[in-house]
Formats: C-alpha cells, structure tokens, sequence
C-alpha cells in the first residue's frame, strides 16, 4: 500500500496476563500526541458459539477479525505514528495481515504471566471462572512456545508491578518498535 501506515505494537497474550491494564496505564501516563491505543475486544467479544457460527471455527474467528484490525488501523489511524493494540491473536495472523495491508513498521510482545496467577485475576479480579478451563491453559501453552519460536519478547507480569511493565514497554519496547518489522 502506499498510504502511511503506523508503527504497529501488539501486546498479544491470553485472558487475564494484563494486557488491558497495561494499556490503560500507557494511555493514561502517554505524553505522545501521536499515540493511538486500542483494544481489539472494544466492540465487544460474541459467545463461542456465534464465534464458530460466524466463521467455521475459533481459529478463523481470530484471523478474521485480526485482519480487520490492522485494515482498520492503516485506513483510520494514517496520521497517527504509532498505534498500540492490544487483544488475543496468534503471531501468524497479526504478521499475515501487516504483510497483507503494507504495515511494515510494526513489532509484537508476549504479555504473560505464570498459570496460578492468570487463575487467580480471571476468578477473582474479573470474576470469569468460565475462562479458567483446560482450553486457556493450552492456549497459554501455545503462545508462549510460539513467541520462542518466532524470537518475540515476553513480558512475563507475575512479578513485576503495573509500573515495571509500563515502564518497560516505554523505554525499551516503544523507542525500538519505530524500526521493527
């Protein structure tokens, strides 16, 4: 595409690591004018059913709706230099859909933290025992062994304060995303 696009960064990473937290905290202590920051459940997450109902399976679901993501932000934020998303998606889906709507300054970040403790916020901070199931366990598994694989950064939040991670994201993720891709 020949339109500019935003740095893209991505905090990928399962149900109750502190992505939306985190990115409330960014957005709350940002100086940037030039920063967007979304969150890709902000138009509300449909059942599983009508996940599987709308595209053939969960998977698709997640591709789909990561591709209308990033279409979105090249076609809305083209002004912006950076945006800062954050929300569940495989790395291959996010950097499939970066090729495919021209984003190429943009980089991804493992959001994560130990098992007992995603139990933990998802029972008692968000109160969603439904989350807290063998499927999100795995999924948990697969994410972490793919951001090896594919040399993404993890951010693991179990022993670092709101703060720490924030301050991370800011001086060392934030300055280098620019040049990523």
């Amino acid at each position: 595409m020949l339109q500019n696009t935003p740095t893209i960064l991505f905090l990928s990473g399962a149900s109750g690591v502190g992505k939306t937290t985190i990115v409330a905290s960014l957005r709350e202590h940002n100086t940037n004018p030039s920063r967007v920051f979304l969150h890709a459940d902000s138009d509300g997450v449909p059942s599983l059913t009508e996940m599987i109902s709308q595209a053939g399976s969960l998977e698709r679901f997640q591709e789909i709706a990561t591709h209308k993501w990033i279409e979105k932000i090249t076609r809305e934020y083209q002004s912006t230099d950076t945006v800062i998303i954050e929300g569940q998606a495989r790395f291959n889906f996010i950097e499939d859909a970066c090729r495919k709507f021209g984003v190429t300054k943009y980089a991804i970040i493992l959001i994560d933290c130990d098992w007992e403790i995603m139990r933990d916020r998802l029972l008692n901070n968000r109160q969603q025992p439904e989350l807290v199931t063998h499927d999100m366990h795995n999924w948990v598994k697969f994410l972490r062994k793919q951001a090896r694989e594919k040399n993404i950064p993890i951010i693991n939040t179990s022993c670092l304060t709101l703060d720490e991670v924030v301050d991370i994201i800011q001086t060392k993720v934030l300055p280098i995303s620019a040049s990523a891709g």
